[in-house]
């Protein structure tokens, strides 16, 4: 990886969300607005994310970045 894409990857500041096997990593949102263990919600600059499932956890927080861990059945784009 050349200086420049590194730099870029570090410095990134747009929304992104990854889904895995019962995760979602969700990078550069703006704030939680519900949580409990069978729904999350996430904002973001262009709208919000709704997180549905059971036993649903928040096993990594930082100011630009979360991670969603559980049994995910339904994620919803607005």
């Amino acid at each position: 990886m050349n200086i420049h894409k590194f730099r870029s990857y570090l410095l990134e500041d747009n929304f992104s969300m990854n889904v895995l096997k019962n995760k979602v990593e969700i990078m550069n949102y703006i704030e939680i607005s519900h949580f409990d263990n069978n729904k999350i919600k996430i904002k973001y600059d262009d709208g919000e994310i709704t997180i549905k499932g059971d036993n649903l956890i928040i096993s990594k927080l930082m100011n630009d970045s979360i991670l969603i861990s559980g049994d995910i059945f339904n994620i919803e784009l607005r």
